[in-house]
């Protein structure tokens, strides 16, 4: 659908464009510029009297995000002159495409042509409509979560290529284009040249509750229960390529603080299991102490780390477990690290 949509957007732009800029070489009743189907391994065939010869037609959903040069690679590839029909064609993109000599046009109504009885080009003009009509809300289930944890540590995947993005943080290709216009079309993205995150306050707060409704009850492995109630104090899961969530390590410094339920995170369930056996915990599904299998990778998981874990999952473990009353000391014990991420 999403192609579709594109393919009939970008194409009634080309045909409104050429009402109000050429004499009608065809009848009143019929478009200058129509869409057939290609034999070719195209998206169409775009036909017209307006063009010396048809146009192969290429439909690029999620355009600007694209890496740039592998599209126009991928356009110069087709066997024959081609166009591309895009979501949208920033101005940055649009200068690119042209000095590549590609043919254009997107839902928003720029576009480059240039033939011999048709030379025309529009740019900066800004596509509202189809953003407005996909639906919302992709950001925030589990592929989401996983890719806005991502661009807060790294925002350099703001401007990575989606099978970059594909690779670095582990979720489908498919996943990262929705994704990513979902923050654009909701106020996240700021696109000026250069993608950037914006509204950021906003965005880590509905992140940590998506965290915590969505992305983490999926990633638990098992829970246990302990006779010694200080049994923490002395563990290290370390040795066990394991890490304490929130709760211990703001408890560990705070002498006042007792961490009433106890997350760990673990890449390995076969090195959980050995660290439950080394400090006896007793398997137990309504226990208060919960495994769950970490999903960052160090090629995203940031460098601002509290004792090798990320402040994020920290202040979503804190929110999650703690007494409300001791919601404020948490925040303010680790509102530096956090107000780092935030830094617009």
């Amino acid at each position: 659908m999403e192609k579709k949509q594109i393919l009939q957007q970008a194409l009634k732009q080309l045909n409104d464009f050429s009402v109000k800029t050429k004499p009608r070489i065809v009848e009143s009743d019929a478009d200058c510029f129509v869409v057939k189907p290609s034999t070719q391994s195209t998206d169409g065939l775009l036909e017209s009297e307006c063009l010396e010869q048809p146009l192969l037609i290429m439909v690029q959903t999620w355009a600007p995000q694209k890496d740039l040069n592998t599209l126009i690679s991928q356009i110069k590839s087709l066997p024959g002159k081609a166009i591309l029909f895009a979501d949208f064609v920033n101005p940055v993109m649009a200068k690119k495409l042209r000095q590549r000599s590609i043919t254009f046009v997107d839902c928003a109504g720029n576009l480059s042509i240039k033939n011999k009885s048709f030379n025309e080009y529009v740019k900066g003009k800004k596509l509202s409509t189809l953003r407005s009509q996909r639906v919302r809300g992709r950001a925030f289930n589990p592929a989401g979560l996983k890719l806005i944890f991502a661009l807060f540590n790294q925002p350099r995947f703001l401007n990575s290529s989606y099978r970059d993005i594909s690779n670095k943080v582990n979720i489908a290709l498919g996943s990262v284009g929705p994704v990513m216009d979902d923050l654009h079309s909701s106020g996240y993205i700021l696109d000026d040249g250069e993608r950037r995150l914006v509204n950021k306050q906003r965005l880590f707060e509905r992140w940590v509750d998506g965290y915590l409704e969505k992305l983490r009850p999926k990633q638990i492995l098992t829970c246990y229960t302990s006779e010694d109630k200080n049994w923490w104090q002395k563990a290290d899961p370390e040795k066990f390529h394991g890490l304490w969530g929130g709760e211990v390590i703001i408890a560990k410094p705070t002498p006042f603080m007792t961490p009433e339920n106890i997350t760990l995170y673990f890449s390995s369930e076969a090195k959980h299991k050995d660290f439950a056996d080394f400090y006896g915990l007793k398997q137990d599904d309504e226990g208060e102490i919960c495994v769950y299998k970490s999903f960052w990778s160090p090629a995203y998981a940031g460098e601002n780390n509290i004792d090798g874990i990320n402040p994020m999952i920290i202040y979503a473990d804190i929110v999650d477990s703690i007494n409300p009353g001791s919601w404020g000391v948490a925040k303010t014990f680790y509102g530096e690290s956090i107000a780092q991420l935030l830094n617009e």
